[in-house]
């Protein structure tokens, strides 16, 4: 099944469809890795989302919404999301860069 996703026009879209979902705005917590951008994640209700990261990135910290839109921006990221109720909601957003680099 191909995943159809949207690109969020606003900060108050992102949170409007994160928090209906049961959803809160997270980050990796591991200052041991320094070479990667901070990894922002949305922790879902009843579960946290560690099952997906690697061996050396083993918990997420939660954070407030001006902290995850700060840093959405500080890192010039998109917020895309789908509306799919056939997938796991790890696979319902996603983050792209907002000016991608050719390869």
């Amino acid at each position: 099944m191909e995943v159809v996703y949207k690109q969020a026009i606003s900060n108050e879209e992102i949170k409007t469809w994160v928090e209906s979902r049961g959803g809160k705005p997270a980050i990796i917590d591991d200052p041991e890795i320094t070479e990667d951008k901070i990894g922002l994640r949305i922790d879902w209700k009843g579960k946290k989302d560690e099952a997906m990261l690697s061996e050396g990135r083993v918990t997420t910290r939660d954070i407030p919404w001006e902290e995850f839109f700060r840093i959405m921006e500080d890192q010039q990221l998109i917020f895309m999301y789908s509306d799919s109720k056939d997938i796991n909601p790890t696979w319902e957003y996603k983050f792209v860069d907002k000016y991608p680099v050719d390869e």
